[in-house]
């Protein structure tokens, strides 16, 4: 146990850094291209939060364990809002008024609605795959041609000198901590979780999903130390879990997994906080720290929810 403790210690330190040097790089990346905090949240940062659940839902299935996979992706989903917003609120407010963040909130519904079309059935196959991944590919373009409107339209200087190549490859470097952090803490974090008696269903929902929420979590901690636009924060994991959905759950569709578990609860959570997300924004220009509470209350509802029908 003790040895499980100390790699847990140690998988926070290389999320922290990993998180660090991540964020850093894709903020330099992002702003020699002049795309916006949620551009860079949304693509760059979004995307490499997600790499942690990619490999492990692949490894799950790979050796047998599909109910995993699908516990890690659902249960990411709602760690990085209701937690890992819930905690970003508390410490920053968050504005929701802009029109890009609108279009991502739509994407952020549509997507939710294609997790319970494609988790209801009996199985998860292939055409079901098809579907996230067209769903993917028009989110890339629709993501890509924001950025060359940015490109365009932006007042801001031109960089005159190339981007240092160190940049993308300390990025990568950032992303493999990130990973490597990952895969600690769900591997001590696991062990910890069987100890205690925890189930699988559990283990997955709850532990394997916050380990692979984790850098999320790190980097929107770090995105409100060193005060960033708070965009980048929601971007990423608005990013997140659509990059969960649509690249991470259409990338397991050739292993045909057999729905065995019941997932109300979690669609009806997901699917309603994508509704009030869209509702709210109509309400209020701002979100703040009475939303950070009502967050975690609900994750430890649902934490709750899980350890006792486990």
């Amino acid at each position: 146990m003790t040895i499980q403790v100390l790699l847990l210690l140690l998988s926070f330190i290389l999320l922290y850094y990993g998180a660090e040097i991540a964020l850093e790089q894709a903020e330099v990346i992002g702003k020699f291209f002049h795309l916006s905090p949620l551009v860079i949240g949304v693509l760059l940062v979004g995307f490499g939060t997600s790499l942690p659940e990619f490999f492990v839902s692949q490894l799950a299935c790979y050796r047998g364990a599909p109910e995993i996979a699908l516990g890690n992706i659902v249960g990411s989903n709602i760690s990085n809002i209701f937690l890992i917003l819930g905690i970003s609120l508390l410490l920053v407010p968050i504005m929701i008024k802009s029109k890009d963040l609108l279009e991502q909130f739509i994407f952020h519904t549509i997507i939710t609605l294609l997790l319970i079309g494609a988790l209801l059935q009996r199985s998860f196959s292939w055409p079901s795959s098809l579907v996230l991944v067209i769903f993917f590919a028009v989110y890339l373009y629709f993501t890509f041609s924001r950025m060359r409107k940015e490109q365009k339209h932006s007042n801001a200087e031109r960089i005159k000198t190339d981007l240092s190549w160190t940049a993308p490859i300390l990025m990568l470097v950032g992303f493999a901590l990130l990973y490597g952090g990952g895969e600690l803490l769900v591997s001590a974090g696991k062990s910890i979780g069987v100890s205690f008696g925890l189930s699988e269903y559990v283990l997955s929902a709850v532990v394997v999903a916050f380990g692979t929420s984790f850098p999320e979590l790190m980097t929107a901690l770090i995105a409100c130390k060193k005060k960033k636009d708070v965009n980048l924060i929601i971007g990423n994991i608005l990013g997140s879990n659509i990059f969960n959905i649509a690249f991470v759950l259409g990338s397991l569709g050739l292993y045909d997994i057999e729905i065995k578990n019941d997932f109300t609860i979690e669609f009806t959570i997901l699917l309603g906080i994508a509704l009030y997300f869209l509702a709210v924004r109509f309400i209020t220009d701002k979100i703040g720290k009475l939303h950070g509470i009502s967050f975690l209350g609900i994750y430890g509802g649902i934490v709750y929810w899980w350890l006792v029908h486990s």
